[in-house]
């Protein structure tokens, strides 16, 4: 969110008020840090301390406070609208739209109730569950303008039975990217020595590797892929824990040789991509991940990486396939990985597969355009003129 403010402060005024986990808070120096980046943004920024147990009660208590904070803003400073980035905030949102009138823009990121029934935290039956599928009826029919991270979850929102007004902008803006920090470039020399590859073709994996992805397979598919291309090393960069990584690897047939385990900072991932021939993920392909956009695609595609991905999760597999950027599995099974293999060999082999990542990055995922589409809602929603 910190790099859509960077562009968005330049042309709206911007409060920013956020839950951070009590851990954060006492990170006192990472703190002033932000606290200083935000200001010389122009951007007032108010941590509020976010409260995990027990669930309800301490949901509740986060939502009193925001609100809270959320009044006194508002009153203050003549808030005209209020931009709420999950469901929580929407609750905050909704009851100063209907305190004082102020705009509402409704952010969704996702069908938050039904992805955690799907993730099994939650039953469909449970009064958790009912509570949050009723508010989310009010977010939709209350919002004076709804984002989608994807395409095909705007596709979705006829199936849920709300009726949004007649008019209510609804714009799709993926997960971006920024494209200045994530670009194509040669591989990092010293990166390549200290990690071996060199003369390899190197198919890698970032970030989580648990939760929605589907970890087994992705490494049923690395094993797979290892067997069958030629001179293959298998680099993960990721924080989870590499001892147990190392074992599930293991036991999808990748040995300790053919795979590079390790850590890097938020800064350093660009170089780190570059170093990657393939970049390869599997998302579980459930409902709720229609909505879903992964800020890894857009990362791969940036730095010139073509990817192996499956069906059924947001726009990603249209956009893979339609752009020619990498390879769409129907499943994550063996004979889905021996039926792509020959199309994962042509795509290896093309030349002209980097510029064409770039340019679907470029035409998706780039940070200054998902900001700019933010600033045109804003001025739709607020009546401010931003130039």
């Amino acid at each position: 969110m910190v790099a859509y403010l960077a562009h968005l402060s330049r042309q709206v005024s911007v409060t920013l008020i956020s839950f951070e986990k009590t851990q954060d808070l006492t990170e006192v120096r990472l703190l002033e840090k932000m606290r200083s980046r935000l200001g010389e943004l122009g951007v007032e920024w108010i941590p509020l301390r976010y409260h995990k147990r027990p669930l309800a009660v301490s949901t509740a208590y986060d939502v009193l406070r925001g609100l809270t904070v959320g009044i006194a803003l508002t009153r203050i400073r003549r808030i005209q609208l209020v931009h709420a980035r999950g469901y929580v905030a929407a609750l905050i949102a909704l009851a100063l739209k209907r305190l004082f009138g102020v705009r509402f823009l409704f952010d969704m990121r996702g069908f938050w109730a039904d992805e955690k029934a799907e993730a099994g935290h939650w039953s469909t039956k449970s009064m958790i569950y009912r509570i949050v599928k009723f508010f989310e009826r009010r977010f939709f029919e209350s919002a004076d303008a709804i984002v989608s991270l994807t395409e095909v979850g705007v596709t979705k929102f006829s199936s849920l039975g709300y009726r949004i007004r007649p008019g209510v902008p609804i714009e799709v803006i993926p997960t971006c990217t920024d494209l200045e920090r994530f670009s194509p470039g040669l591989k990092d020399p010293n990166l390549v020595a200290q990690l071996k590859l060199e003369d390899r073709l190197v198919i890698g994996c970032t970030g989580t590797m648990s939760n929605w992805y589907l970890r087994q397979p992705m490494l049923d598919c690395l094993a797979y892929l290892r067997s069958h291309l030629d001179n293959v090393k298998i680099l993960v960069v990721t924080r989870e824990d590499h001892e147990q990584l190392r074992s599930d690897a293991r036991a999808a047939g990748l040995q300790d040789d053919q795979l590079i385990i390790t850590r890097a900072a938020f800064s350093a991932m660009p170089a780190y991509l570059r170093l990657m021939d393939l970049g390869l993920f599997f998302i579980n392909p459930c409902f709720s991940k229609k909505g879903s956009s992964a800020t890894k695609l857009g990362e791969f595609l940036a730095t010139g990486v073509p990817v192996v991905i499956n069906e059924g999760v947001g726009d990603s597999g249209w956009i893979v396939r339609e752009h020619g950027v990498g390879v769409v599995l129907e499943g994550t099974g063996t004979a889905d990985f021996e039926s792509s293999l020959k199309e994962i060999k042509r795509i290896l082999s093309d030349p002209f597969v980097p510029h064409r990542c770039r340019e679907t990055a470029q035409m998706y995922f780039d940070l200054r355009v998902g900001a700019e589409k933010y600033a045109r809602l804003y001025t739709k929603l607020s009546g401010l003129r931003v130039p």
